[in-house]
């Protein structure tokens, strides 16, 4: 009796499902950073920035560690808030965790995978937003960060990026641009890990119930060691999605979505005179449901897997070229969002493992002890 008595009262004050957070484009299947091509969400202002003049006045905070890596099963520290002002519409945001705001430089810096040591990790992240309508919907994200620390000799780093984005009508078009990033001093000062040119850039179009999408990711870095010539290393990266995405209203309160893209992935790295080039050729296809439950409690899940095109083929300088298909790429995710009037509390469902664990194997245990990973919590003016 009294769990029902608290049940009618959430239900009272709930609200249904606005556009949400990582956990949601998570367990949509979509992508956490940069949100989705056609579903609409807050994340999807880092993709585009021009977004942020169709989701604002409202706070959000993802939970998590600042030191986290950032995925599902590790959530980062992160948050901000986004306001309308008369014609304009401005956001700042705190912590945020974009991989490839210095293209692949984040995935050495901070490590110890390089000869030359530590370098200082990116942290502290900020990003000042800034939009409008004109007829045209425009908008402009600015990322900035920077941290040193100083002993025997300093170490430093520093990043500033530029994010622009339009919307006209049933088009949109991005650009996002790293302008600098550089990691200084690791096993001694003259070490340097640098980005060397990374960008992101995509066109969008709505026909109907579709969303055809065209996606560039461009990444590169220069690793420098000072004493050591043989521990340099060049990498660079660039991934091209071409595909659509669809979106079916089955009712009032439920939504179901897909999407199927081309991927084709290059990289390339170079260091003590070796190449190593790697080539992916895919077509991931995602199924996902969304649905309102009751009127506190929306549910939400997706499969994904590569189909038909599924190969990869690496070629190392004095080896044979190796061709093989990617294993075991199915992936299966489910969330929720708690709803409480303006108040809605979002979270991935089933990441923990057996042993109780957030992302141990992803076992897909429903813990009443965890129920939800990835928590974050968004409040709409």
């Amino acid at each position: 009796m009294k769990k029902q008595i608290v049940l009618a009262t959430i239900a009272t004050l709930a609200t249904s499902s606005a556009w949400a957070t990582k956990s949601r484009m998570n367990a949509l299947g979509q992508y956490q950073d940069r949100g989705s091509f056609y579903i609409q969400d807050t994340r999807n202002v880092f993709r585009n920035a021009a977004r942020i003049n169709q989701t604002n006045n409202y706070m959000v905070t993802e939970w998590g560690d600042a030191t986290a890596a950032g995925g599902a099963s590790n959530p980062k520290a992160e948050g901000g808030f986004f306001k309308n002002s008369g014609s304009f519409n401005y956001g700042v945001y705190l912590g945020s965790d974009i991989g490839d705001f210095d293209g692949l430089t984040e995935g050495y810096a901070g490590t110890t995978i390089t000869s030359p040591g530590t370098f200082k990790a990116r942290s502290n992240d900020l990003d000042l937003f800034f939009g409008g309508d004109m007829g045209v919907e425009w908008g402009a994200r600015l990322h900035y960060a920077n941290g040193k620390e100083e002993g025997t000799f300093e170490k430093k780093q520093n990043t500033l990026g530029l994010g622009l984005g339009m919307v006209m009508g049933d088009l949109n078009a991005y650009v996002n641009y790293t302008i600098n990033s550089e990691h200084e001093g690791a096993g001694e000062a003259g070490d340097k890990l640098e980005d060397d040119g990374s960008m992101n850039v995509g066109v969008g179009y709505k026909w109907m119930d579709y969303t055809f999408f065209v996606d560039y990711n461009k990444g590169a870095a220069k690793l420098t060691d000072a004493d050591t010539a043989a521990n340099n290393l060049e990498t660079d990266q660039s991934v091209l999605n071409v595909g659509a995405g669809y979106i079916k209203e089955v009712s009032s309160t439920s939504r179901m979505f897909a999407d199927i893209a081309f991927r084709m992935t290059s990289q390339e790295d170079k260091g003590n005179g070796s190449t190593t080039e790697r080539d992916y050729n895919e077509l991931p296809l995602t199924v996902g449901f969304e649905t309102d439950a009751t009127s506190w409690l929306t549910l939400r899940g997706s499969i994904s897997q590569n189909i038909i095109l599924n190969s990869v083929k690496t070629k190392t300088t004095g080896a044979a070229e190796v061709k093989s298909t990617r294993d075991n790429t199915t992936s299966v995710q489910a969330g929720a969002t708690l709803n409480f009037g303006k108040l809605m509390i979002d979270g991935m469902i089933g990441t923990n493992g057996n042993d109780g664990t957030a992302g141990s194997g992803n076992g897909g245990v429903l813990d009443t002890d965890r129920l939800l990973t990835q928590v974050a919590v968004h409040y709409w003016f």
